[in-house]
């Protein structure tokens, strides 16, 4: 496999776990600038909407990919610079579109053989974020800060309940649960 394909294939990989990692909005993690992600960064500074700023946290996986796609970027460009972090790998003058990543995540999606690959977008990965973080015990609160939300009630749609955990919950939890209800016979 060629650079440029190797490039390009970490370039998709820096994307789907910096947006699964962080929560970003698409058209946040395409404005990061390159020095966004410096070697062995953890969090981003992200600025959203109406231009505020916020901190968004990165796993492991998501700055190894992005250490790779840098590697290999400045590799395939000879080493000259970017202004932005996730870029075109053929002219790294240009950002990364919105169609060019949308497109990317859509052929991800076919390539993995995910049963309705038209539904998957990088909102679909924003909202696993928030779900995720939700069924993991994360505040509303702290979930609103690092989706950038200006008001709670936008967080709650994010956050639908799992029916599964819910009904686990009610047995587990509820003063009138089955091995309650038997105790008191």
């Amino acid at each position: 496999m060629g650079l440029y394909r190797q490039a390009g294939y970490a370039r998709r990989a820096a994307l789907f776990e910096t947006l699964y990692a962080s929560g970003m909005r698409i058209s946040e993690a395409l404005s990061l600038p390159s020095d966004a992600a410096s070697p062995g960064t953890r969090m981003l500074l992200v600025r959203g909407k109406g231009d505020k700023q916020r901190l968004a946290p990165l796993h492991e996986r998501a700055i190894d990919a992005l250490a790779l796609w840098q590697k290999l970027a400045e590799a395939y460009s000879g080493g000259a610079p970017s202004p932005w972090l996730f870029h075109s790998v053929r002219n790294g003058t240009k950002a990364l579109t919105r169609q060019a990543a949308l497109l990317e995540i859509k052929e991800a999606a076919v390539a993995a053989g995910l049963a309705s690959p038209e539904r998957v977008s990088p909102h679909v990965l924003r909202h696993a974020f928030a779900t995720h973080m939700h069924a993991g015990g994360t505040d509303l609160r702290v979930l609103q800060e690092l989706l950038g939300h200006a008001g709670i009630e936008t967080t709650q749609i994010y956050t639908h309940l799992d029916t599964s955990r819910l009904h686990h919950m009610v047995r587990d939890l509820h003063p009138l649960n089955e091995a309650d209800a038997q105790a008191i016979e």
